[in-house]
């Protein structure tokens, strides 16, 4: 019974986060645009692709009203990380935080213009605001690049280190443990992958981003299949740190 009553108290608390919800509508969102790029050639379904547009359309439009205001909380983030100690993840996470800032009041010129609120050229700021989301990804992935070179280089080390130590015991050399086989770089790899789930996590999610900005730009041509999956695969996991915290990377 408690365990029922554990899943019904996260899902509320899910639901309670406006990111949270932000992640579920942009799941539907590209979960809509993949169905309809799957269905597209079939005649038979033009209704019903007609329906999943409108769908896609209204929670692209729910997720700005959502994000309103939102980066205002991105220039305080940012406020905080310039603080940091290392200096590689001082530059990119600020940057970051300020270049999603920006995107967002781009977001907000977009969305007054949808509802009539203000008068805009739609296709130069969703121009301004792809720009600024690609720069944010390109600044979180050399962000996870960075810490992943370091995860890898600092768990080499140790190997090295325990191997090291290990040969010898009271003075002597321990042939048991000499001879014993160090860690490869694809185990070492897969080890670092294991216990750095979130930094692993963010790197994906962040790749699978990237693809729709440059889309957007015109740098790539990409379908609206991959553009569905990877919307999809990124939403999952951004809904997998809601739920997990554990799961986030921070700062």
């Amino acid at each position: 019974m408690s365990s029922h009553s554990d899943l019904a108290t996260q899902i509320v608390k899910f639901g309670a986060q406006t990111n949270g919800r932000d992640k579920l509508f942009r799941l539907l969102q590209y979960g809509s645009k993949l169905i309809s790029w799957y269905l597209q050639t079939d005649q038979g379904k033009l209704e019903f692709l007609e329906k999943l547009k409108k769908l896609e359309t209204s929670m692209s439009m729910t997720r700005k009203l959502l994000r309103f205001g939102k980066s205002l909380d991105f220039i305080l983030a940012a406020l905080k990380t310039i603080h940091l100690s290392d200096p590689v993840l001082k530059l990119t996470i600020t940057m970051s935080k300020l270049a999603q800032s920006v995107f967002l009041i781009f977001d907000h010129i977009i969305f007054a213009h949808n509802l009539g609120i203000i008068k805009a050229d739609k296709e130069k700021w969703s121009r301004y605001s792809s720009q600024c989301w690609l720069f944010s990804l390109i600044l979180n992935l050399l962000r996870n690049s960075y810490d992943i070179l370091s995860i890898i280089s600092n768990e080499a080390k140790a190997q090295e280190n325990r191997q090291r130590r290990g040969q010898y015991v009271n003075g002597g050399i321990d042939q048991s443990v000499s001879s014993r086989k160090p860690m490869g770089r694809v185990q070492i790899l897969k080890k670092c992958c294991y216990e750095n789930q979130p930094v692993v996590l963010d790197f994906i999610k962040n790749m699978s981003d990237l693809v729709l900005p440059l889309n957007s730009l015109g740098k790539i041509k990409v379908s609206g299949g991959i553009q569905g999956s990877l919307g999809l695969l990124s939403s999952a996991i951004g809904i997998a740190t809601v739920w997990s915290p554990i799961l986030k990377l921070v700062p």
